[in-house]
């Protein structure tokens, strides 16, 4: 039987795990896939990249539930919610006028007061 060959690459840091994962995420999106760790993973083992299995899975935890595209045109990410606001939208016409903020009052410049340093700039 023929051993799998055990990974003798360095494992990424930080900077390069969390690039490796946005850019596998990208990839996945762009080809319509579900964003999830053994998928990250494979794309990240394709560009022969080795990362700790922790970040593949942080990176499907927090895409999970969210529209990637609404990220990249900042979005929240949060489809219903930007669906909900738009239908519960009052026309423009409808809208109260938001009040003028106030002005700010400017108080009168106190004058200097001459401190005695006890000689000591004389």
């Amino acid at each position: 039987m023929a051993r799998a060959q055990k990974d003798t690459r360095p494992i990424a840091d930080q900077a390069t795990s969390e690039a490796a994962c946005t850019y596998a995420a990208l990839i996945l999106y762009e080809d319509n896939q579900e964003i999830v760790a053994s998928k990250l993973a494979q794309v990240i083992k394709a560009a022969n990249i080795r990362v700790e299995p922790i970040w593949t899975k942080v990176f499907e935890k927090a895409l999970k539930g969210k529209r990637v595209g609404d990220l990249l045109h900042g979005n929240a990410g949060n489809a219903p919610a930007a669906q909900t606001a738009a239908q519960t939208s009052v026309p423009a016409s409808q809208q109260a006028k938001a009040p003028e903020p106030a002005k700010e009052v400017k108080k009168a410049e106190e004058p200097e007061e001459d401190v005695d340093m006890g000689g000591l700039f004389d």
